[in-house]
């Protein structure tokens, strides 16, 4: 059985069952959430703040798995992939506006995992008004610090950030920063990203592909297949989502770029469409615990505000 199936079968046997009631799921996601908080209401506003990361990050996979079966299952269910894309992009603010010393850090491939997703929903607000926190926390170290003892080549934070900094014509010293990376990502900025011709840019497109396959982890089958040996594709809704192929489509297009679509099993599964989150219909019906949550953020921290401005 080749990588792809496996990938497949992995999902499908593992997360997407048939008898599960979305609804259910989504409504046992809001209490966790309302019971996490009203537990943390007195809490001091340092260990709140770092609280409030957990629970949201706690939650994800959940949400994660309400996504696949909205789709694998072609249930009807609006806002799961909206609920993702607020928790996300929470779990980055949270990280990105944090300075103390702690464990909270968000590793450079998780950071790049979000960004990613972003890009590939057709949202780069998150990376443009992130970008100058990122490169200061490359040039100060603190990223480098992030990463795992004997850390492997980085990949997804590599691609992400790379393509931020080519908007801006500006270049990273990753070997300066002490972070070790897969040259592939690096080079696909420099090379194909702005590349017009699809004979150059095709086999690019191909092996971006065959990178997500060869580095996504089936951790449930195999313990070895972690961020820490390389598998930076550990979140389950990414395992069958070509999101960095899309990341660059959407990415090409804001520059005018058309972009091939490839003959890719990556890009046969039914997580390869265009995800678009309605996030006004999202803040709309949104329920009450999160404005709770995104209200006390606020208080905490007034630079979190951003939030109010990015959806």
């Amino acid at each position: 059985m080749n990588r792809i199936n496996k990938i497949e079968k992995y999902i499908i046997n593992r997360f997407c069952m048939n008898n599960l009631d979305l609804n259910e799921l989504n409504d046992e996601i809001d209490l966790e959430l309302e019971e996490g908080f009203n537990v943390l209401k007195n809490d001091l506003n340092d260990i709140k703040l770092v609280s409030f990361f957990f629970i949201l990050n706690y939650n994800k996979g959940s949400i994660e798995m309400g996504c696949l079966n909205s789709i694998y299952n072609n249930k009807k269910h609006c806002y799961f992939i909206s609920k993702l894309f607020y928790h996300i992009n929470l779990i980055y603010l949270i990280n990105n506006n944090y300075d103390k010393d702690t464990n909270l850090t968000l590793s450079l491939s998780e950071q790049g995992e979000i960004l990613l997703m972003n890009f590939a929903c057709n949202n780069f607000q998150l990376g443009n008004i992130s970008y100058n926190k990122i490169i200061e926390n490359i040039q100060s170290g603190k990223m480098a610090n992030s990463l795992p003892m004997y850390t492997r080549p980085q990949k997804l934070g590599v691609l992400a950030i790379e393509m931020l900094a080519s908007e801006k014509k500006e270049t990273i010293d990753w070997e300066s920063a002490g972070i070790p990376i897969d040259p592939f990502y690096q080079r696909f900025c420099q090379e194909a990203l702005y590349c017009e011709n699809e004979e150059i840019l095709i086999p690019w497109l191909m092996e971006l592909c065959d990178k997500h396959i060869q580095w996504s982890s089936l951790f449930g089958d195999n313990s070895n297949e972690k961020r820490s040996t390389g598998y930076e594709i550990d979140s389950i809704i990414l395992l069958p989502w070509p999101f960095e192929y899309q990341a660059v489509k959407n990415f090409r297009a804001r520059h005018g770029l058309s972009t091939p679509m490839i003959d890719h099993p990556l890009l046969k599964t039914p997580m390869a469409i265009d995800h678009r989150p309605d996030m006004v219909g999202w803040l709309e019906n949104m329920p009450d615990i999160y404005h709770q949550i995104t209200n006390d953020l606020i208080n905490i921290n007034p630079d979190l505000k951003i939030i109010c401005n990015l959806f």
